[in-house]
């Protein structure tokens, strides 16, 4: 299969308008997560870098606003501080969901990924098929399973046994309380170091944080 020859690649034009997707009347725990045992201990939270200021990020794959986060903001902070370990980036499961078929399966697809390819103080593939799962807009199942044979070196049968089992879904419960019992209510949030950023979408605004916390 040609590299990307499947993706949609909707994400960047189509969410340039949008700031982020929100909770109207508050978080809710979506439908598919209703009555799932959450399980903090199931993976690791997804990090790149090892810096003492920490940048947190709540995501839900399908928000317009968290694949523009994905496609402009995440490039730079990765350039200024991740390569070098100047900052530690976290990246955490918040969905709302912002699709309500494709929110979770996008996140459980690239949960598979971790599981099959990372360890404790390592994401694997994760934040490398997060990316192109993002850039596809919101993938079905079969493009979900696409994505990662044609752009990474795990089986297909990874993905593909993932969302069929809902393999990680106790990891999604429990991402969703963490973030909850945080008060977040929207996508993309970002914390530097414990403060919320303003506007998420401003990675001016997230590096200047980052430099004054260091």
């Amino acid at each position: 299969m040609h590299r990307r020859s499947f993706l949609t690649l909707t994400a960047a034009t189509g969410s340039a308008a949008l700031a982020g997707c929100t909770a109207l009347f508050g978080a809710s725990l979506p439908d598919e997560l209703d009555g799932v045992d959450p399980d903090p201990d199931q993976l690791p939270t997804p990090t790149v870098g090892s810096g003492t200021v920490s940048i947190d990020v709540y995501e839900d794959l399908a928000c317009p606003g968290c694949q523009e986060f994905q496609a402009a903001v995440f490039p730079e902070l990765e350039a200024r501080f991740l390569e070098d370990d100047a900052a530690t980036y976290r990246h955490h499961d918040f969905p709302l969901p912002a699709d309500e078929e494709r929110s979770i399966p996008m996140a459980n697809a690239a949960r598979a990924v971790q599981s099959a390819t990372g360890s404790d103080d390592d994401p694997g593939a994760f934040f490398e098929y997060k990316r192109f799962v993002m850039d596809a807009g919101t993938p079905s199942d079969e493009e979900l399973v696409e994505i990662v044979a044609a752009e990474t070196d795990v089986d297909a049968s990874v993905v593909e046994d993932a969302l069929e089992e809902n393999a990680y879904y106790p990891t999604l419960a429990a991402e969703w309380e963490d973030a909850d019992g945080r008060g977040v209510d929207r996508t993309p949030t970002v914390f530097v170091d414990d403060e919320e950023v303003e506007d998420p979408l401003d990675a001016d605004e997230i590096v200047a944080m980052v430099e004054d916390a260091r």
